[in-house]
């Protein structure tokens, strides 16, 4: 018997035209996440394919960080909110500054003090508060000039930061999801050889992002691709495994 991906997409409104997802700072409202509408859709295991992009030579691993399954979402509302924060602020002065000191260490040393020292230098604050919109992703240099920003902001720099560093650019991704305390939440996910890591602003300390704590992914964007998160649950049917795979 063939498998089946059973995919359920709680999300799934997002990626055509919903709101961007901001985060909420102590005392700030948090935006809600777009209502859950199911879209199911059914495909052979075999047969998934994988939307490729002309100017990607390496497609960057799929982020199946924090228990959860990532599914190829095709294009989403974010991504050109990615590509223009993603392709900026490379030469910038403060973003090199902070980059000069971690270019010599190994990825997982350039990750801990990349980390402490732009959660150090960037306080929180609501884009309402910095830019008068409810959502706005700045630039790196844009936000190290300010000495402020909210989560998708402090996520942006140390993406930057780490590019200037010397990491490769395929292994950062920006993921969208829910705090379980502080509701909707953005935080910065790196590949290394020893496995992902989570660049919180909540903490100075890297997660391991293997198993599932505070956040909940819900939509992740890397170099030139998009993904959906889901749960994957397996039963046994006549000798198969179906093998279902259902958004949080």
């Amino acid at each position: 018997m063939k498998r089946l991906i059973k995919v359920a997409v709680a999300g799934a409104c997002i990626v055509a035209a919903a709101p961007a997802v901001a985060s909420a700072g102590d005392g700030a409202a948090s935006p809600s996440i777009p209502a859950r509408h199911p879209l199911i859709v059914e495909r052979s295991a075999g047969s998934v394919k994988r939307a490729s992009h002309p100017l990607i030579m390496s497609r960057p691993t799929s982020p199946d960080v924090f228990g959860t399954v990532a599914l190829n979402a095709g294009v989403t509302f974010y991504d050109a909110r990615f590509r223009r924060v993603a392709s900026t602020d490379a030469r910038d002065p403060l973003v090199e500054r902070l980059a000069a000191g971690a270019a010599s260490l190994d990825p997982v040393g350039k990750l801990r003090l990349i980390q402490q020292a732009v959660n150090r230098r960037v306080h929180w604050a609501h884009d309402l508060d910095n830019m008068g919109v409810a959502d706005f992703w700045a630039n790196a240099g844009e936000t190290l000039r300010r000495g402020n920003g909210d989560s998708e902001d402090i996520a942006i720099v140390k993406m930057q930061v780490l590019k200037a560093a010397g990491f490769d650019p395929k292994d950062l991704y920006i993921s969208v999801g829910r705090h379980n305390t502080r509701g909707s939440h953005i935080l910065l996910l790196a590949r290394t050889a020893a496995g992902f890591f989570a660049l919180d602003d909540q903490t100075d300390d890297l997660t391991s992002a293997t198993q599932n704590g505070r956040f909940t992914p819900i939509m992740t964007l890397g170099q030139g691709m998009s993904w959906i998160h889901g749960r994957r649950v397996g039963t046994r049917v006549a000798g198969a495994t179906t093998m279902k795979t259902r958004a949080r």
